[in-house]
């Protein structure tokens, strides 16, 4: 009575076919939740879920809007975990039914990824440097032309740390159209 993409495991209650592990089997949409699809799986008493992060290679914000009630899906076994069973819609051709990822490449780097600790994008080094060099742009120090603001013919503004603010008593100078205007608690900008 159990084909061979089922195995049998024995309960308290008595022999349940429970799906193999990365078997695929055509199954109904049972219920939507918005965190994913439950699937009834033919030949065993419960459902399997469908998490929506597992429907689809793009990202799947409402279950409903990509799934209905009664709707036949084909579905890869990822997880089998006591008595719930984990699936995944997004390494099967929805079309043949046809398993796109039959060495199981996609599910491993998923499951890495759900690890604590992985990070999918390298961590930033922050260096506690000024650039010993001159702007080709503005002449400025300090940055690279292809990071400079300075505009043709426009105003030059120079970022100076709060150390060397010139005092209001040194500032006699007052043909010049220079105005001191504090930015935030590191720099000061003087126009």
């Amino acid at each position: 009575m159990s084909s061979p993409k089922y195995k049998e495991r024995r309960s308290s209650s008595g022999p349940i076919d429970v799906p193999a592990l990365y078997s695929v089997f055509n199954g109904e949409v049972a219920a939507l939740q918005p965190y994913g699809a439950f699937i009834k799986i033919p030949g065993y008493k419960k459902q399997g879920l469908v998490h929506k992060s597992q429907m689809s290679k793009a990202r799947v914000e409402d279950p409903s809007e990509m799934l209905a009630v009664g709707e036949m899906v084909y579905c890869k076994v990822v997880s089998v975990e006591g008595d719930k069973i984990g699936l995944s819609m997004k390494v099967i051709n929805q079309t043949t039914g046809k398993d796109e990822d039959a060495e199981n490449v996609q599910l491993s780097l998923d499951e890495r990824k759900n690890r604590k600790g992985f990070r999918s994008e390298r961590a930033k080094i922050e260096l506690g440097a000024v650039f010993d060099t001159t702007c080709k742009k503005c002449g400025g120090h300090g940055h690279l032309a292809q990071d400079c603001f300075h505009a043709k013919g426009g105003k030059a503004y120079e970022l100076i740390p709060e150390d060397e603010i010139i005092s209001p008593s040194k500032e006699t100078d007052t043909s010049s159209s220079r105005k001191r205007k504090k930015v935030n608690t590191y720099f000061t900008y003087i126009l």
